[in-house]
């Protein structure tokens, strides 16, 4: 069968399709008993103090079981999975507690799945040719590697599908280097398709994710899983399955160009369900009103006194965690004292245009680049790379503005209250058989 075979299988709670996905497009064609198999899902942030709703944000436990007890019936002993969460001691984020809570110690114990977090090293300095990043050494050691992304939406990439799904692999300092502000954060995804190349490629589409990619998106039940041998054919019909045309994606119109493929997707064969079947527009960004001031939810509240620009692609993905948790900080924050004229920076390429009484500079990135900016009456540094909820709430507090971490707990109690009525998701689907 072609590498430009995707299948779409429709879920409905049956397991039995994901297999039929993997089938359909002869996803296994290539494999061998004695090679090294290693199952990347997408665990990008994990939560052990507050309520984590995951549908569309993470890989769920069904699709990663499913793969592994296909993977013991042809024979494979050598399978690992290997991810590497976002870090944050304050919230319990960290890849292990993700392993925990998923249950991926029973397939451990079961199947002798073995688990690595990448965060624990070891890596090899990859030579991209203009730059370099260190990718994970079981990565680069795999024979085999099966791409396990979520069909969700970024507020960076538009969409996270197989391409950005690779990002997990690589240490700390290459992620945040990929979020530079010379080289957009696309270019790195798509070079990072050519280094990294997944013999198997499944788009867990069981929920799909608006305005991803963490948990204050909105989320479908989907019941879709695409599977294709060639990343970019599944990732192209992920787009299309979430409204987009692959065009507007940047690292993917970057990968057909360097390769002479198409983007419309007229060179792909799909199988299984009608694409038509599982589409749905999907929103991706978070707007800002017209003068880059503040989220438009600030002007709908009627805040003023405050200048919070957007962000941008250097805004790595701790900062733009915390970045959530900061503003919903700031809406708690000023029911009980108005604002008067204050501005939030972060990332790499923001500058303080000046003109406000006190400057809060979000990360390290933001603090060294204002540091000599005369523009700025008092600069408030908030230290971290990322900052810790503990250093924005002491920052916020001892200048003025009462924020309280019971206001964020209620806004993440009240994110979890709106599944609780609704039986088509599925806290299940996160847990093993």
């Amino acid at each position: 069968m072609e590498n430009n075979l995707v299948s779409i299988a429709k879920f409905d709670d049956n397991r039995e399709s994901i297999r039929q996905a993997v089938e359909l497009c002869d996803g296994l064609k290539d494999l061998k008993g004695s090679d090294r198999v290693l199952l990347k899902p997408n665990l990008v942030m994990w939560d052990s103090v507050y309520p984590f709703p995951k549908y569309g944000v993470i890989t769920t436990s069904v699709v990663v079981e499913e793969m592994v007890k296909l993977l013991k019936e042809y024979g494979c002993s050598e399978i690992t999975l290997g991810e590497a969460t976002i870090d944050d001691q304050e919230l319990g984020s960290n890849t292990k507690a993700a392993f925990r809570g998923l249950g991926y110690h029973q397939l451990q114990k079961k199947y002798g799945l073995k688990l690595i977090d990448f965060n624990d090293g070891a890596f090899t300095k990859t030579d991209f040719g203009d730059f370099s990043l260190n990718i994970a050494d079981p990565v680069l050691e795999a024979d085999f590697i099966i791409n396990l992304p979520v069909l969700k939406t970024h507020s960076q990439t538009k969409v996270s599908l197989g391409f950005k799904n690779l990002k997990g692999c690589l240490d700390l300092k290459s992620k945040i280097r990929c979020h530079n502000k010379h080289i957009p954060l696309d270019l790195f995804i798509a070079r990072l398709g050519e280094k990294i190349a997944p013999k198997l490629t499944v788009l867990d589409g069981i929920y799909s994710l608006e305005r991803g990619p963490i948990f204050n998106g909105k989320p479908h039940r989907t019941d879709a899983i695409i599977a294709s041998r060639d990343m970019f054919s599944a990732d192209v019909v992920g787009c299309q399955a979430m409204g987009f045309e692959p065009a507007e994606i940047l690292h993917l119109k970057e990968y057909a160009s360097d390769h002479g493929v198409p983007l419309d997707g007229s060179s792909l064969r799909i199988v299984g369900e009608e694409l038509k079947d599982i589409s749905k527009n999907h929103e991706w960004d978070w707007e800002w009103n017209e003068d880059n001031t503040a989220p438009q939810a600030f002007e709908r509240l009627g805040i003023k006194g405050i200048y919070y620009p957007k962000y941008d692609h250097t805004l790595c993905s701790g900062c733009a965690h915390m970045n959530n948790i900061m503003l919903v900080l700031l809406l708690s924050a000023y029911r009980e004292k108005p604002f008067s004229g204050v501005e939030y920076l972060g990332g790499k390429t923001t500058l303080s245009r000046g003109g406000y009484e006190k400057s809060f500079l979000f990360g390290n990135c933001a603090i060294g680049l204002n540091k000599k900016n005369s523009a700025i009456r008092e600069a408030v540094e908030i230290k971290g790379c990322p900052p810790n909820v503990s250093e924005v709430i002491r920052a916020l507090n001892e200048h003025g503005i009462p924020a309280r971490m019971e206001m964020y707990a209620s806004y993440r109690n009240m994110l979890a209250e709106k599944y609780k009525d609704k039986p088509e998701f599925k806290e299940d689907h996160f847990l093993m058989e």
